[in-house]
């Protein structure tokens, strides 16, 4: 049967969210008061992308953007970050083509479609479409927002005990710095 966690991969949607914030404050784009309109959609390479209830909020602020997990906020942020500096940091959470390193067997790297160059593939990535990830993946990623900024690599035993030598306990092991610590305090304040 396999383990899904580490095995399968899904689009997550709303969730990947925070991450596109996180790496909008971090470099320096948007603030959580920052604001931009909100026409309810927008058209990017022919194709019209929405919120989810097709609705427009007029002016709103980044902290509104996660609070009624908007789409076109997102979208917002993604933008202002360009494509190739948006890339990098969803790169850098290890959100593209890059396993966890869990000791797990068969785990596998997500799968996305940036490579197009299109704008349209970008602005359904900022929002957790079109780009498939393991959910172990997406929690690694998440979890960098509550670690001071530092993706950290999971594991699921805390030591092996072996039989004719000493435990071997597991230590955390920080993969590298994603975000600032002010950046972190910043997201997980406006995801509370």
């Amino acid at each position: 049967l396999g383990n899904p966690l580490v095995e399968s991969v899904y689009e997550m949607g709303s969730i990947i969210k925070p991450l596109t914030m996180a790496a909008g404050l971090d470099a320096g784009v948007v603030t959580s008061k920052t604001k931009y309109k909100d026409d309810g959609f927008l058209i990017l390479n022919n194709s019209k992308i929405s919120n989810f209830d097709g609705k427009a909020r007029g002016t709103v602020s980044m902290q509104e953007v996660l609070n009624q997990s908007l789409n076109t906020g997102a979208i917002y942020v993604m933008q202002q970050l360009g494509l190739e500096r948006f890339e990098k940091y969803f790169q850098t959470f290890g959100l593209l083509t890059e396993k966890t390193g869990i000791d797990l067997p068969g785990e596998i790297s997500g799968k996305n479609n940036l490579k197009s160059g299109r704008a349209v593939e970008y602005a359904t990535a900022s929002f957790g479409q079109g780009l498939s990830m393991t959910p172990l993946t997406a929690l690694t990623a998440l979890s960098a927002l509550a670690n001071d900024g530092q993706l950290v690599q999971p594991f699921v035993t805390k030591e092996i005990d072996y039989k004719n030598q000493p435990p071997v306990e597991t230590k955390s092991v920080i993969k590298r710095r994603v975000i600032t610590t002010e950046t972190a305090n910043t997201i997980t304040a406006m995801l509370v």
